[in-house]
């Protein structure tokens, strides 16, 4: 992406944010989530997972000190994916962003200036490589859902960054494109960053998510059980990477965050636990499977993009709010869906299916 386009890019995410800060019960593409299965999933007495040395101090906490939740992380993806992470291979801590900003700066003190991506990127890790001004080419011109989606990947070492599921449209990479980039990966040894902030939501009970065949020590892969949940008031993420970049990878993240709170390392104990329920771990994606269909069957949305994961969508609503409340696909660099907007289905279960999707009713 290139400087004017990027600005452009930035400078309509802050005007967006000026338009819904009054208008924000019709805002459709909502990053929010208002959860009504909230107790249902995490309990009503989260606070009491808070560590016993920890409830009644007032030192500072790290996630890199809480030994059961990174154990935690590692017996989740041995389980899950029969990968066997050390424990130099797992880092956590509260929220997605603050991973996206230690990795650029560990780019720039690596030594990087060029680096490639798959588009889309997320606007934050665009915003941030500019910052350390790092010059990132794109290796297609579509996005990896789309049918013509072409992949020019170089011929050296390098690092390639890339969205999956790419989040606005509810779409996991297809294993056609995970294929022929791990045997680059395996030919060039080249990093793969993998923003993999909402994987584990997939629709119909599928576990298995198919970025983690790549290079564990070649591999940056970003994962947010809170995202994952659809409760980002919690905050709750982590970074599996090479063990070799460990050290310098957990300096430079604490010294941008510093420590958690209580109530978030709380949350990760919880949400560790509910992942790794085959039961519970499918509620919300049943429920935003079942909200999307019924839109679709009422005709309030169409859409020839069909989601697999995920709580967004991207679709052409029948109505609905004015251009200005919504995101379309000016935000997402993509081309050819002029009528098509982002759209939250928690969102949309509040605009157009509140009195069938009512908190009482969902306890």
């Amino acid at each position: 992406m290139n400087k004017d386009a990027l600005a452009a890019l930035i400078r309509r995410h802050r005007l967006l944010d000026v338009v819904i800060e009054h208008h924000r019960d019709q805002f459709l593409s909502d990053w929010n989530c208002n959860n009504p299965f909230f107790n249902k999933i995490l309990g009503s007495k989260l606070l009491d997972l808070v560590p016993r040395r920890l409830a009644s101090g007032g030192d500072y906490v790290y996630f890199d000190e809480e030994h059961s939740i990174l154990e935690g992380i590692r017996d989740f993806h041995l389980k899950r994916e029969k990968i066997d992470f050390s424990r130099c291979n797992v880092m956590a801590g509260p929220g997605s962003s603050s991973f996206l900003a230690a990795f650029s700066l560990w780019l720039r003190q690596s030594g990087y200036t060029d680096i490639y991506y798959l588009p889309p990127l997320y606007h934050t890790i665009h915003f941030l490589l500019d910052i350390v001004d790092m010059r990132v080419i794109p290796v297609s011109q579509k996005h990896a859902f789309e049918m013509d989606c072409v992949l020019s990947l170089p011929s050296h070492s390098t690092v390639l960054l890339l969205c999956d599921p790419i989040w606005y449209a509810g779409k996991p990479l297809p294993q056609k494109q995970v294929d022929i980039i791990a045997e680059w990966q395996r030919a060039t040894r080249s990093i793969v960053f993998v923003d993999g902030s909402f994987q584990y939501m997939k629709w119909g009970g599928l576990r298995s998510e198919g970025t983690a065949v790549f290079d564990p020590e070649l591999t940056f892969r970003l994962v947010c059980p809170a995202k994952t949940l659809a409760v980002p008031f919690f905050r709750f993420a982590y970074l599996l990477h090479p063990a070799a970049a460990h050290a310098e990878l957990l300096f430079l993240y604490e010294s941008i965050v510093g420590g958690a709170s209580a109530a978030d390392l709380a949350f990760a104990y919880r949400a560790l636990e509910v992942l790794g329920s085959d039961a519970d771990c499918q509620i919300m994606p049943n429920f935003f499977c079942e909200v999307f269909y019924r839109l679709i069957k009422r005709g309030l949305i169409r859409t020839k993009i069909i989601p697999e994961c995920g709580y967004f969508v991207f679709a052409a609503p029948a109505g609905g709010p004015s251009s200005e409340m919504v995101m379309d696909q000016s935000y997402f660099e993509l081309e050819g869906y002029p009528d098509y907007h982002r759209i939250n289905l928690m969102s949309a279960r509040r605009i157009y299916l509140y009195d069938e999707y009512s908190d009482t009713n969902q306890k």
